[in-house]
């Protein structure tokens, strides 16, 4: 897993609507190392590739339920289920030796938002610890 800043203004909420959107572009270059094998070897005798998240589009819509919790110690929360759907673009550049073993061709994911199928969405707000 990994974490990266994003830009100030990519997020976007609205609680009382129960809306909220992340955008982002050029996000980041993570490497992948194909398999667990590969990425516990050193050597990476399979090489590294990178992907670019080129574009990041999540939105959330559509209030399907309110939930509030408070344990009055440790942790209160406004919850909103919903629905999302998601917008992405990530590229695999080609590469040639001694990146990878043997040239590559590079690769492009597009998914379609209209094709999201949302199973459970949630935005919300929270206090925990010191910032209760």
């Amino acid at each position: 897993m990994w974490t990266v800043e994003i830009p100030e203004g990519s997020v976007h909420v609205d609680l009382a609507k129960g809306e909220a959107t992340l955008h982002v572009q050029n996000l980041c270059s993570a490497f992948d190392a194909f398999t667990v094998a590969n990425s516990l070897d050193q050597t990476h005798p399979l090489g590294l590739v990178s992907a670019v998240i080129e574009s990041l589009r999540i939105q959330w819509t559509g209030v399907k339920q309110r939930r509030s919790f408070n344990n009055k110690t440790t942790f209160r929360g406004e919850f909103i289920e919903n629905s999302a759907s998601i917008d992405v673009t990530a590229t695999t550049p080609a590469t040639e030796p001694p990146f990878t073993p043997k040239a590559q061709n590079g690769f492009e994911f597009i998914a379609d938002p209209k094709t999201t199928v949302t199973n459970f969405a949630q935005i919300g707000f929270e206090n925990n610890g010191a910032l209760f």
